[in-house]
């Protein structure tokens, strides 16, 4: 039986007996409680059968572990974009006077499967600056994969009157042309991938007589260090306009960061592309904004929910238990209780009056 014929064979077989959001519904709230395998999935759920019946439709009982694994390898990981887009209408009305949208990728290092010479997948995310959710999901491949998978991202959202910001991998014209040929605006690191441009606006920004648009400077002191980071916005010359032909580009954000700990002072230097020109605050807000995707999203990923440890790997199942889980998190987050995601995690394993909140919610 080929591929599609499985397919079609699982929907089949998965209709007569089961409500595919039902599936859907009652996977999602083993997340609720880390609990991530199917056979995982299967015994908790079967554990609050009668729970899960005030939410959901089982006439026929609790799914085996096999119907888990079978729905989740077949299923098309945009199955579960519905579940991101309550978070987008979320952030849209909460975030409508500057959003932004970093995007960013993280491998899922123990998804490889050396019997099919299938390496690690790398899993693109829209998180929201501030809102800290992830708005939609995809997957790539390696070897360049990550730059089309952003792409594809921007085309499945709306970010119309958004800045989109990524790290310098996706410093690239088209990218840059994409986002704002669908309505929203960019803040992309320049560095070495686009060489001869970053020679020429590090010697532009380097020429002591030409004067900056703004200025902002922020000190912050933690852990036995200071940083003191200046941002200046400078307007382009047309010069480098003609010369480098970069789509849409408004702006330049020169960062210049001093760390002191003890009697040792370092610092670093980097630049930003801007496709209008915000106040040197507003750049600043953009750029220390996108390191939340990091932070917030990936640190929690990893140590809260054990991410790099999930081994999935068949087929779509590594894509879909990846968005799961963003989804878990995204649902622990919005909650507005008193508590660290670890605890809230653990609460809706405790409760299943604080599990019906969550579950509410979805």
């Amino acid at each position: 039986m080929n591929m599609g014929e499985e397919v079609s064979h699982l929907k089949a077989h998965v209709n007569t007996f089961y409500n595919n959001g039902a599936l859907q519904r009652a996977s999602e709230q083993p997340h609720l409680k880390t609990n991530q395998k199917p056979s995982q999935i299967n015994k908790k759920v079967g554990s609050q059968e009668e729970f899960l019946r005030e939410f959901l439709d089982l006439p026929h009982g609790i799914p085996c572990h096999d119907a888990y694994s079978r729905l989740f390898r077949l299923m098309k990981p945009t199955s579960l974009q519905a579940f991101f887009d309550k978070f987008r209408s979320d952030f849209a009305a909460a975030h409508a006077e500057h959003p932004a949208i970093a995007i960013d990728g993280k491998e899922m290092r123990r998804s490889f499967d050396r019997a099919a010479s299938q390496s690690n997948l790398n899993v693109v995310t829209a998180f929201a600056h501030g809102a800290r959710l992830s708005l939609g999901v995809t997957q790539s491949a390696k070897g360049g994969g990550e730059i089309l998978a952003l792409r594809e991202l921007i085309e499945m959202l709306d970010i119309r009157g958004i800045t989109i910001t990524a790290d310098a991998l996706h410093c690239q014209r088209e990218t840059c042309d994409l986002i704002v040929q669908e309505g929203g605006d960019y803040c992309m690191q320049l560095k070495g991938n686009q060489g001869d441009m970053q020679a020429d606006v590090r010697a532009f920004v380097a020429d002591q007589n030409i004067e900056y648009i703004d200025e902002y400077i922020s000190v912050e002191g933690d852990h036995g260090r200071v940083e003191e980071r200046s941002y200046r916005v400078y307007d382009v010359p047309n010069y480098l306009v003609d010369t480098h032909q970069w789509p849409h580009l408004g702006a330049f954000v020169h960062v210049v960061s001093r760390r002191t700990a003890g009697d040792t002072t370092k610092q670093s230097e980097r630049v930003y592309l801007l496709s209008k020109c915000f106040t040197a605050q507003a750049a600043a807000t953009l750029i220390r904004g996108h390191w939340e995707i990091e932070n917030s999203l990936h640190w929690s990923l990893d140590v809260v929910m054990n991410d790099d440890h999930h081994r999935a790997r068949k087929d779509n199942a590594p894509a879909n238990f990846a968005a799961l889980r963003r989804i878990a998190l995204g649902i622990i987050k919005t909650n507005t209780a008193k508590g660290s995601n670890r605890v809230k995690f653990k609460k809706a394993g405790w409760s299943n009056d604080f599990l019906r909140t969550l579950i509410a919610g979805l």
